[in-house]
């Protein structure tokens, strides 16, 4: 996620064309870590709205620019959460009729789409917390120091769950 730290300083003093500016740079990377977190499309982008709105009402309050990128990491990972404990009988992890990744599958081999539909639903098996922990360290490509920032964890604790849902993931792809 590279968002320019001028635009969010701009941002802060109530700058309406620097707010829309990062928003543009951010939702794609916003959304696609919705929906590994949450496996749903439709509710990723009501999510990824919800962020994106408290992170506008909000941005004044941020005191050091440089730290934008977890504070709205931060604002999404609550968000998917709530979200899912909120609708844990919508959001059935083992159903892979829940998952819903088109913009993901568009590969120009049906080996690749299958590929990636087999890591998206080895990704959906894991626990909500193991699925964020992978999408922030593997697909955005955090360390477990910036991640255990994100998320509240101590980063010895992020780098064990990191390994264990990884295993489970392999697992399942070998099967």
């Amino acid at each position: 996620m590279k968002v320019n730290i001028d635009d969010i300083r701009r941002a802060i003093e109530s700058d309406r064309e620097a707010f829309e500016k990062i928003y543009v740079s951010i939702y794609n990377d916003l959304l696609k870590m919705a929906i590994y977190i949450l496996g749903n499309a439709e509710i990723a982008e009501d999510v990824v709205s919800e962020t994106v709105i408290d992170a506008y009402t909000g941005i004044a309050k941020l005191k050091e620019p440089e730290k934008f990128e977890y504070w709205i990491l931060r604002i999404l990972t609550i968000k998917c959460k709530r979200k899912i404990k909120e609708k844990y009988q919508i959001i059935n992890v083992h159903n892979p009729n829940v998952s819903n990744f088109e913009d993901f599958n568009s590969g120009s081999y049906k080996s690749e789409v299958d590929n990636r539909m087999d890591i998206n639903e080895a990704l959906i098996r894991l626990k909500k917390e193991e699925r964020v922990i992978v999408t922030l360290c593997v697909v955005q490509g955090y360390n477990s120091s910036e991640v255990s920032e994100i998320l509240g964890l101590n980063s010895s604790t992020v780098r064990s769950k990191l390994n264990r849902a990884l295993a489970k993931m392999r697992k399942y792809l070998e099967v």
